[in-house]
């Protein structure tokens, strides 16, 4: 009887737990749509091409930067809400650094029926770090960020020393009207 008994807890055990969500591109993605959709945010998530503005950044003549800026970022997660159909994403670009160094956005978007975005905002923006540390702090945080936990724990002024979240901060905002970082003291956040 007590074997029975532990068996059904057992089973009953498994059988509760929550199946791992699905946070690779390749979930989702073919290669090619991976490439098209780097481009699609690219223009939001990287530092201004030279001589645009956040108001000219969409001319075609920056198309050929912004196609080199999407090919050199990687798209380390993504992830869709059945629920509410957004998009979450967490993408990489190099950071400016004697090493290695590179920097993860993490965000959401929607998008109409015909694919074009309709809401899009940058939730958060690691610190630059090195690429075996950033994977693995950006891949906490992500899990962490769909499954709609608080993340003010890893904000640069609650962090302890231990550096995940750069931006937003008491400073830095996000302004989803604008699509753009924001400071209280300076214009934009590149």
């Amino acid at each position: 009887m007590k074997f029975i008994y532990s068996l059904f807890i057992l089973v009953l055990f498994y059988s509760c737990q929550k199946e791992p969500k699905k946070i690779l591109a390749s979930d989702y993605l073919n290669e090619e749509q991976v490439e098209s959709f780097k481009y699609e945010i690219i223009r939001y998530t990287d530092k201004l091409a030279k001589k645009a503005t956040h108001e000219t950044k969409f001319d075609h003549q920056f198309d050929s930067i912004y196609q080199a800026k999407a090919k050199s970022a990687e798209l380390y997660h993504y992830f869709i809400d059945e629920k509410s159909n957004e998009i979450y994403f967490a993408i990489a670009r190099i950071a400016p650094s004697l090493k290695v160094k590179k920097v993860v956005t993490v965000g959401k978007l929607s998008k109409d029926t015909n694919g074009k975005i309709t809401s899009y905002e940058e939730t958060f923006r690691t610190w630059k770090m090195e690429i075996p540390e950033l994977k693995t702090k950006s891949k906490f945080l992500f899990e962490k960020y769909i499954a709609g936990e608080d993340l003010t724990p890893y904000y640069t002024e609650n962090a302890k020393g231990e550096f995940y979240i750069e931006f937003p901060d008491s400073n830095t905002y996000y302004d989803k009207n604008k699509r753009k970082w924001v400071s209280k003291g300076i214009t934009t956040i590149e």
